[in-house]
């Protein structure tokens, strides 16, 4: 785990996979990763207490179409339930061939398109 928190980003890796609203969950071959989902749990003010925000999913190249992500993902639903997390949703670009197969085979459903607004807020 210590392996797959360390990257080249600002922040602290391992306060965010010790934060317990975050899930991060990961397939081995071996001793080897190859695959991970990384999710975060939302709480919210209004309608239900807390979405799942499905924030990463991948798996290495030399392991894609074993079914791992969708081993991974059904995981992460089992533990949504498990938390009591009724809902969750993931955001991807529509023509991410790929990913839109996994999301529609995992039971997810797409809905109208939404605007993302993104914003700057310094160097951080």
């Amino acid at each position: 785990m210590r392996e797959l928190a360390t990257y080249d980003g600002p922040g602290d890796p391992e306060a965010l996979l010790a934060d317990p609203r975050t899930l991060m969950l990961v397939a081995f071959d071996a001793e080897r990763p190859v695959g991970l989902v990384l999710a975060h749990e939302l709480p919210r003010r209004h309608g239900v207490p807390a979405k799942l925000f499905v924030y990463e999913a991948d798996v290495a190249e030399s392991h894609r179409r074993r079914g791992i992500a969708s081993a991974l993902l059904a995981r992460l639903a089992e533990l949504a339930r498990e938390r009591r997390i009724p809902a969750g949703f993931v955001l991807t670009e529509p023509d991410n061939g790929p990913a839109n197969a996994l999301y529609r085979s995992a039971g997810g459903a797409t809905r109208a398109m939404n605007v993302l607004w993104d914003f700057e807020y310094g160097d951080g």
